[in-house]
């Protein structure tokens, strides 16, 4: 188990996902949370310090000074309570005591008589035994343990004189014996020292300022590039109208924003200059889409698109329009012998006679080959009559001249009403074609009307 923890720590792919989470978290932050990402970066250096100087130092350094402190209490404790240990005088040890317990390091304090038995304890002992404090001959140090450390002294009986027999001129001091001991026990933790609270004051007076200035920044630098990033949120969701401020503070800034708003403008002018391109694009291929690339007029699409709106509205309010059919005769003979170019001329030019020859809120088509559509709209039949008669006039007297060649062509003309009784564009399509085939059977260029449920009849 222990070989595989060590051969996953030095694998390459652990330290590269470790190096990719950190790189993808730092990505994340704002500038502001960078700024005080590295206005936090000494604290763990500052922490570390502190932890070197007020643990591991007083380790070296304030250990023997503890220890000194604490034997000189238990000695003096044991001057303190000599009478009133030799003189057994509970009331008196009770006042000592109750004074030194008021210390706030005191955890345990306990007077015992020669024999061990204890006159005053305060607080449990839990360092010494009542054993190894009757071992104690003079005021020591005896151990430490659970955060605690215990000291012992011995409280030596009153000095006594001996009489010798030979008169009061001679006596001989009795040597004082242990009359009992006292212990102490202190709270083991080192206080911080004035030094140590001047170090920690400074550190976290400096690392307040570090936060400060880094806050300091982040709203200077923060707030412009915020916005920036706002002004290019907007411009990719389509307002072109964005301008960064350029009197913002720092030059830098400055002229970031006057830049961002000059490619804002050369971007806006791109854009307009591609958007009307394309809606120019999209206009030319609408047009060429509904009409006829030779003559200009509507194409078959957009004359279909007008004859349904026509029956449409002829159904719904009755709205009375008349269909005309026009095929060219002798078209073919022109497209024989002048050939196709001569045709297209030809067309053309037919296709402006008629033009000419409608109202303007007739519809003109050319639906193919030598083949015109009439859309007459809000028009009588005998209104219809009167207009195509004039075409076919008009186009019977042109006189079409092709590399020194002079062609003669005329029309049939297929009219079709539509009222409400036509129920489709495909029969009144019907209809007009039935009255233009009519009309060609007769003889060419003249007129044919034919109503619904009804034969055709020259117009």
């Amino acid at each position: 188990m222990a070989m595989d923890l060590l051969k996953f720590a030095h694998e390459v792919k652990w330290r590269d996902m470790s190096l990719s989470v950190c790189t993808g978290w730092l990505r994340s932050l704002s500038l502001p949370q960078h700024l005080l990402l590295l206005a936090l970066t000494p604290l763990p250096f500052l922490l570390a310090a502190f932890f070197m100087v007020h643990e591991v130092e007083p380790k070296a350094s304030h250990e023997p000074a503890r220890l000194a402190r604490g034997v000189a209490a238990v000695r003096l404790l044991a001057t303190a309570v000599e009478a009133g240990v030799y003189f057994r005088r509970p009331q008196q040890l009770e006042q000592i005591v109750d004074a030194l317990g008021d210390a706030d390091n005191v955890t345990a304090l306990a007077i015992y008589d020669h024999s061990g038995r204890p006159l005053v304890e305060r607080g449990r002992a839990a360092v010494a035994t009542r054993e190894r404090v009757r071992a104690v001959r003079t005021a020591s140090f005896i151990d430490e343990r659970g955060g605690r450390m215990a000291f012992a002294a011995p409280v030596m009986s009153m000095p006594a004189a001996r009489d010798d027999g030979i008169g009061d001129a001679l006596f001989t001091l009795v040597e004082p014996q242990a009359a009992g001991w006292v212990l102490l026990e202190f709270d083991a933790a080192a206080p911080v020292s004035a030094d140590d609270q001047l170090f920690l004051r400074h550190a976290l007076l400096a690392l307040a300022g570090s936060i400060y200035v880094a806050l300091r920044l982040g709203h200077a630098w923060g707030g412009p590039m915020l916005r920036v990033a706002d002004a290019v949120k907007r411009v990719r969701a389509g307002q072109w109208d964005v301008r960064l401020p350029v009197d913002a503070v720092g030059r830098e800034v400055q002229q970031l924003n006057e830049g961002i708003n000059a490619l804002i403008g050369t971007l806006e002018g791109t854009r307009r200059a591609v958007q009307a391109g394309v809606d120019e694009a999209r206009d030319r291929f609408a047009y060429q889409a509904m009409h006829d690339h030779l003559t200009g007029l509507p194409n078959r699409r957009a004359f279909d698109k007008a004859l349904e709106e026509a029956v449409s509205a002829s159904r719904r309010a009755s709205d009375r329009c008349v269909l005309c059919f026009i095929d060219l005769d002798f078209f073919k003979t022109v497209n024989d012998i002048g050939g196709h170019a001569a045709g297209d001329a030809l067309l053309r030019e037919v296709a402006g006679l008629i033009q000419q020859g409608v109202r303007t809120e007739d519809l003109t088509s050319r639906i193919g080959g030598d083949e015109f559509a009439l859309l007459l709209r809000n028009c009588s039949t005998d209104d219809a009559c009167r207009i195509v008669d004039s075409l076919c006039r008009a186009i019977s007297a042109l006189r079409f001249q092709w590399e020194g060649r002079e062609f003669r062509v005329s029309a049939s003309f297929g009219l079709a009403e539509i009222d409400a009784s036509v129920d489709s564009s495909a029969a009144a399509l019907k209809i007009a074609d039935d009255a233009c085939y009519a009309a060609k059977r007769e003889g060419r260029n003249q007129v044919v009307l034919r109503q619904p449920g009804s034969q055709g009849r020259l117009a």
